[in-house]
Parts: structure tokens; sequence; C-alpha cells
């Protein structure tokens, strides 16, 4: 047990560590949800769910995905494919999309061993989506004998606040042959990027054959995703800074970049051993220029994680050391140390890897391209062992100077440090309690005062033990506010089938609702005169039926529904009364 000091509170508390038996049948119970996001598409991302993706294209264009017609660094055009998806049970398609193989240096396969594909819902039918998902990345998992480090170590750094992708698994077969079992990994492009709330003018990538670091004349060896092809004076302008030293370094970056974040995936990079990363090997990272001239580094390709230890100030990329060298830099490096700590101990990253490897099992087996189960079985075994031993490492590291909190009680209730805290409507005041994860060390509660509508800021000063260090934490609280949109879909007459206008009805409905809580749907409908009750209830139970359908596929679940005919109104609408906290 330990004893947590703070200002106004003394905490105790148990940590558990979940060490136990490792990957089997009956190493876990219920399983836990790791789906994230309302949008439709989250539904694709669930790593406990096993979906199919069939592909077919021409014989000539099957033929031409053979070495050395097409390789690593020439993926070729994209290729017309039908294309038939069954997630979670529900079969979407036949879709006409493009296809083309996908990898890198030790991943790319043509189609005579386990290839990887890319797909682009729009290649030739334009706007044409899955769920909202313009381009789906279906990785082999070569890399990865284990099948889990990639929905491991992202779902840390998502949690860590760094844009990284969802993952989901998928069986792959193109023309009939099956390819075995895939990851699905969620795009990194311009729509991912606006899921976090960032948006993006250039996205660049850093990765073979050059590995490029961010030092004057290197902007030739970055791949372009997006935006301008001709002018990156914007990466020119940044990567000069590189050429500082000391506090004029560190006050330019700090212009430029949220540094929390940017020393947050270091941090990652290092503890998940992702030693193919920027950190370690000028590798597999995006540099993203949002429209008002901000940037961001986002890693990627965490295929090889979980391997081994890596040592947490040792790097030859120019950015890092330029920070370990300057102290107040130092200092941010070292919290962001003891927040993956926290995080990673927070999110039982090893009973993550034991439910996933359950999940799949059988679809490891079946894969014909797959190392075999016992292969798959020992690496996974030796993934929760490394979890856990990185966590006792990097927990005993971070001690001694760690100012992070460990839990926020705020009106009773705990939550984790870092997650945005909710509110009811209507909330002024707010009780804000802390523990801090150092023993002996000091909080003092900034004043909040009254709380308004929307996100609020708190903070929580604290210093280390021996005084040596200190750390300011904010806490995001946000108070929902109480909403009404009302809608009036019109429907063809006697028919569950919406007009135009009525479809485009539904639409701005969604779109005023969505990311809503507490929602609640008032519906009525009028009856005509010559329409019996009992016909008229059946008419509106189908068009509400398809209503909440089509609100289902955005991610909109109302908490509860009524339903009604009333004597007066159209008789070919619905009169929608939405109410809601948002």
């Amino acid at each position: 047990m330990f004893t947590k000091n703070k200002s106004s509170l003394v905490t105790a508390f148990i940590l558990m560590s979940l060490t136990g038996s490792l990957l089997n049948s009956s190493a876990s119970g219920a399983a836990s949800s790791y789906v994230e996001g309302t949008d439709a598409a989250a539904a694709m991302f669930n790593p406990l769910q096993v979906n199919n993706f069939s592909l077919q294209m021409t014989d000539e264009d099957f033929e031409s995905l053979r070495w050395p017609n097409v390789s690593w660094d020439n993926e070729g055009e994209w290729l017309e494919t039908r294309m038939s998806v069954t997630l979670a049970g529900k079969r979407y398609g036949p879709y006409v999309v493009g296809v083309h193989l996908k990898g890198a240096w030790g991943s790319w396969r043509d189609i005579s061993g386990k290839a990887a594909f890319k797909v682009k819902m729009d290649a030739f039918v334009e706007g044409q989506t899955l769920l909202g998902v313009s381009r789906i990345t279906l990785n082999n998992m070569v890399q990865d004998p284990s099948y889990l480090r990639e929905s491991i170590s992202y779902r840390l750094y998502r949690n860590l606040g760094i844009p990284t992708p969802r993952t989901g698994y998928a069986n792959v077969s193109l023309n009939g042959i099956d390819y075995g079992l895939h990851l699905n990994v969620e795009t990194l492009n311009k729509r991912m990027l606006e899921r976090w709330g960032v948006s993006s003018s250039h996205l660049y990538k850093g990765a073979v054959p050059y590995f490029p670091d961010l030092t004057s004349g290197s902007e030739w060896m970055f791949a372009i995703e997006s935006g301008s092809k001709t002018d990156t004076s914007d990466l020119t302008a940044f990567i000069a800074i590189n050429d500082l030293e000391g506090k004029a370094w560190w006050d330019a970056i700090s212009a430029r970049m949220d540094m929390e974040l940017l020393t947050l995936g270091w941090a990652s990079e290092i503890y998940s051993g992702h030693w193919d990363g920027y950190v370690r090997n000028l590798n597999n990272y995006f540099l993203n220029f949002d429209k008002s001239g901000k940037v961001m580094m986002i890693p990627w390709g965490v295929d090889q994680t979980w391997g081994g230890a890596l040592g947490y100030t040792d790097s030859g990329a120019a950015m890092p050391n330029k920070c370990w060298t300057y102290k107040p830099c130092l200092a941010l490096y070292r919290q962001s140390l003891a927040k993956v700590s926290r995080a990673s101990k927070s999110l039982n990253l090893q009973t993550m890897a034991r439910e996933i490897g359950i999940a799949i099992r059988s679809d490891i087996i079946a894969d014909p391209f797959g190392p075999g189960i016992n292969t798959a079985t020992n690496y996974q075994n030796n993934l929760v062992w490394r979890i856990g031993d990185q966590q006792r490492v990097l927990s005993s590291t971070v001690q001694p100077f760690d100012t992070t909190l460990a839990s926020i009680r705020v009106n009773g209730k705990i939550y984790n440090p870092g997650e945005t805290i909710y509110l009811a409507a209507g909330t002024r005041t707010a009780d804000l309690q802390i523990t801090t994860s150092q023993a002996s060390a000091v909080a003092v509660i900034q004043p909040i005062g009254t709380l308004r509508d929307g996100l609020n800021s708190a903070s929580v000063v604290v210093t280390s033990s021996d005084k040596q260090h200190v750390n300011t934490n904010k806490i995001q609280i946000y108070v929902y506010t109480n909403l009404t949109t009302k809608s009036t879909p019109v429907y063809n007459s006697n028919s569950t089938v919406p007009t135009f206008a009525g479809t485009s009805s539904i639409g701005l409905l969604g779109t005023s609702i969505m990311g809503s809580t507490n929602l609640k749907l008032d519906i009525k409908m009028a009856r005509a005169k010559n329409q019996t009750i009992t016909k008229a209830r059946s008419l509106m139970a189908s068009r509400v039926k398809q209503l909440l359908a089509s609100l289902s596929a955005r991610g909109i679940k109302p908490v509860t529904v009524t339903q009604n005919v009333v004597s007066s109104g159209s008789v070919n609408a619905l009169q929608i009364t939405a109410t809601y906290q948002k």
C-alpha cells in the first residue's frame, strides 16, 4: 500500500498489477471494450472483432501485382476492384474501389506471399466511403509474429493525447485466395487528424529509404502525403529552428510545437521499444503542419515494438538531443516519462494483450501465411512480460522526479489524470481533490472559481519531495449545456422512404446532435383521416426504425425514444424534438 500526500487530502490506495498467468483460454473473464470514438467508422476498429474483406479484380490486374511489376517503392496504379466487407456480422458492398499493395523494406510482399493492401474507396466512384472512411490500410503483420504490437502501442499513444490510429482485425481474400489475418489500421490522413480536432495544410512523412532528420538540407528526403508537392518552404523554415541552440532553440521550437505532446511522443517511443521510429532510427514518423502553422510529430509503423528495452536518453536525432541538453526541456521530458508510466499502468495493457490474443486465436490458427499459433503465442507471452517489465523499470526510474497526479476527484467522483472531466449541465462549483504519484510530494490546488458552460481549466502545482522539481498539472473540466433541436423530415406519401429534402433534414439533425450525451427523442406523426390508428402506428414505427438506423450509423444512440400518433400536422412528416447535452 502506498500513501500519497497532497495539500488538503491524504489518500490511501492499492496499486494492482496484472502480472499473473500469460495467454491461455481462461486468462481473462469478460472482455473489455476497446472501441474508441462515436463516429460510424468506430465499428471498423474493434480489436476484439475480426471482420472480413473480400477483394476481386481481373486476372490481368491480379498478375500485375507480382514482383518486379511492383515493389515496396513502386506501389503502382490503383486497380479497379470489387470489394465486399463484413463488419460485426453486417455485410457492406459490393463497392467498386481502387486497390494496390503496401509495405516498406521489411514488410512488403507481393501476391506470392502475405501481401498487405491499401484501399481507396473513391478511386473510381467520387465521394464514396465506407462508414465515412475513404482510405483503408490492411497491414500484413509479417514483422509482428505476436499480431498485437500495433494495437497495444497505438492505444498507449492515443491515451496520452498523441493522434495515432485506431486498429481492428480482418481476414482478407483477393480473387478467392485467403491472405489471412491482417490489421486494419486507421489511415493517417486529414480525416483522421480532423477527428482529433487537428487541421492539416501539409503532411510530410519521414521514412525509408532516406531516414531524414530535421536538419538543414533534408527537405528532399521527406515524402509528401498531402499538401503542395512543390512548395516546401514551411518545412524549410521549421527545420531552420534546429540550427539554434539552448534557450534560442527552446523559445523558437516552443512557439511552433506543443512541447509536452512532442516529449510524450518520444517517451512513448522509447518506453514501447520503438527502435524503428524517429528517436532511434529517424524512421516512421509524420510531420503535420496545421492551418495556423503549428507543427506536430506523429509516430507510425510500430510493428516492431516491445522487443527490448531502450535507453531513455539515447538518440542520434537532432531534436531530442537539443532537448536533453537544455534544462527546462529535459525537465519537461522527465515529466513526460512519468506520465507514460502512469498511463501504461492505468490502461492495463497486459490485460488488453491477453484479451486480444484470445479473440483472434482461431484466426491466427487459420492464417495460411502466419507463423503458426505456437510461435504467435510465444511472442504474445513475451510481449505481456515485456509490458510488465518496462512498467516496473520506468516506475522506479521516474520516482525521484515524478510530479504528476495519480488520480483526481471532482465532486466525489474519481477520474484519471489527462482525461477531460465532464459535469452535468448547470454545474457551477467543483470540489477538487487530488492524489499525487510521488509519496510526500506537495500539491497546491489553484482556485477554480465559478464554472461556466463549456471547457474550464484548473491547475495543480506539484513540488517533488526533494523540492528540486516543480510541475503545473492542467485539469480540463467540461460543463455540458442543455440543448434542444427540432427537425421535421418529410417522407413520400404512405412510404418509409424520405424525400430528398427529408434525407437532408435527417442529415442535418445527425450533425446537430453528433457527440451529444443524454439524448432523448420525442417523435410525433399525424394520422390521415382515412387511416386507422393501427396502420398509422405501424407506418410511424417503420419510419422511426429507419431514422434510428441512420443515426446509429453515425454513432448516435438516444437514451429514450417516445413515439406518438397525433391529430395535427403533416401525415408525411415526423415531428422530431431532440433534447440533449453537449
